[in-house]
């Protein structure tokens, strides 16, 4: 049995999945009934595109030949199941999981083979089945050929196959509509698949992102971000996938501007105590301000970080001396900021689905670069308060070193 790319990649490096599988090896088999397609001489046939096909692992079980380490990716204590589907015509043809939620602590994998031996399959392509939205298999199918659909592992609940029979790129993530307020950042993102990689790098599939119909200059990567929105920047986004096969347009995603008073406003307070200064800052409730205070209208300092809760907010710091200044402003870089590490976060969810590995696998800058406009000198985009990003994040969110002033992700 060959052994292909994928596969001989997930052993040498995946070191966070194997450490997975050596946990489940305590959890045993399932105790229930096998499916029906537990055999591979049970495997149910299909045929069409495009197809569903649904299933569970639950109660599943290996044969002699699939615990080979040599012939097969062996989980201890799962099973598999198997489909046979026989091609129509000669096209590419992708596969994506689809699962009600992730769980990697249950590993298993998808995957796709030549032949019909079970001691004589061809691996073509495997991923990850751990919850992942976008997970896929992709391979090159002959009109007339079977080829045969393992699932194994863990799982505990049930799974989708979906398949579809295309050259041109799919759209597994289509971008989404986006509602900021006045000069915030906008982040779309998709993903778009179709050739099969067989080095288990990623798939040649380029990108171009459209505003109103309009190609946006240097915007290639499968994500975007636009900085201090304006009526300017309200309108309809797009992109268009290509590949040697063909092009496909997404859906059409809309950025949307709340209109609120978003600039800031203080007002001065009557004085409670002679040591404090008292004063209301009304702005917009969860954004980012900055304030900071001086005792001639000349030197400032004392920079404080803040986002109120409601629209008002009542604050009392030290006074400095009897003469005392407060300016505050919105914190553009924030935004900035959040929308870079979103964009760098889904980044790193699509290198694990093109490449094939756990969600969980350390990530590093150059990981990602790919999947992401480089700047001037061909780094990665800078924060543009002068913080430091750090994305070797395994399943946590990329970083900020100055996450204080509210430059973290905490929203999916």
């Amino acid at each position: 049995m060959a052994m292909y790319p994928w596969a001989t990649y997930l052993r040498t490096r995946q070191s966070a999945f194997c450490a997975l599988v050596l946990l489940a090896s305590i959890v045993g088999a399932f105790g229930q009934s096998p499916p029906v397609n537990d055999d591979f001489a049970n495997r149910t046939s299909v045929s069409g595109s495009p197809l569903t096909l649904t299933g569970t692992l639950v109660g599943s079980t290996y044969e002699s030949a699939e615990t080979n380490l040599n012939n097969f990716l062996f989980i201890p204590g799962g099973g598999t199941v198997w489909w046979s589907w026989t091609a129509s015509q000669s096209t590419t043809v992708v596969i994506e999981a689809v699962v009600g939620s992730s769980a990697a602590q249950y590993p298993s994998m998808f995957e796709v083979y030549a032949g019909t031996n079970l001691n004589a399959l061809t691996g073509l392509d495997g991923n990850v089945l751990d919850g992942l939205p976008g997970r896929y298999v992709a391979f090159s199918a002959v009109a007339g050929v079977s080829y045969q659909f393992r699932v194994f592992g863990l799982w505990p609940g049930s799974f989708t196959l979906k398949l579809i029979a295309t050259n041109p790129p799919l759209f597994l993530k289509q971008p989404q509509d986006c509602v900021v307020s006045p000069h915030g950042s906008a982040f779309f993102s998709t993903l778009a698949v179709g050739l099969p990689s067989y080095s288990v790098r990623f798939p040649k599939t380029t990108y171009q992102w459209s505003f109103n119909g309009v190609p946006i200059p240097r915007e290639i990567c499968p994500t975007l971000v636009v900085h201090n929105v304006s009526t300017n920047e309200v309108g309809s986004y797009s992109v268009i996938a290509s590949n040697s096969g063909g092009m496909t347009q997404s859906a059409v995603a809309t950025l949307t501007m709340i209109e609120t008073n978003s600039v800031p406003q203080i007002k001065a307070l009557s004085p409670t105590n002679p040591a404090l200064l008292s004063f209301s800052l009304t702005g917009e409730g969860g954004r980012w301000y900055e304030y900071e205070s001086s005792q001639d209208l000349k030197t400032w300092g004392s920079r404080v970080w803040f986002q109120p809760t409601n629209a008002t907010t009542v604050l009392s710091i030290p006074r400095l001396k009897p003469t005392h200044f407060v300016r505050s402003s919105l914190n553009f870089s924030t935004d900035a900021c959040v929308a870079q590490l979103k964009r760098m976060r889904d980044s790193c969810v699509i290198r694990a689905i093109e490449e094939r590995i756990a969600a969980g696998a350390a990530v590093t800058k150059a990981n990602i670069a790919p999947l992401i406009p480089l700047d001037e000198t061909g780094n990665l985009p800078h924060c543009p308060e002068g913080g430091v990003y750090a994305v070797d994040i395994n399943t946590n969110n990329p970083t900020c070193t100055i996450h204080g002033h509210g430059h973290e992700i905490t929203n999916p």
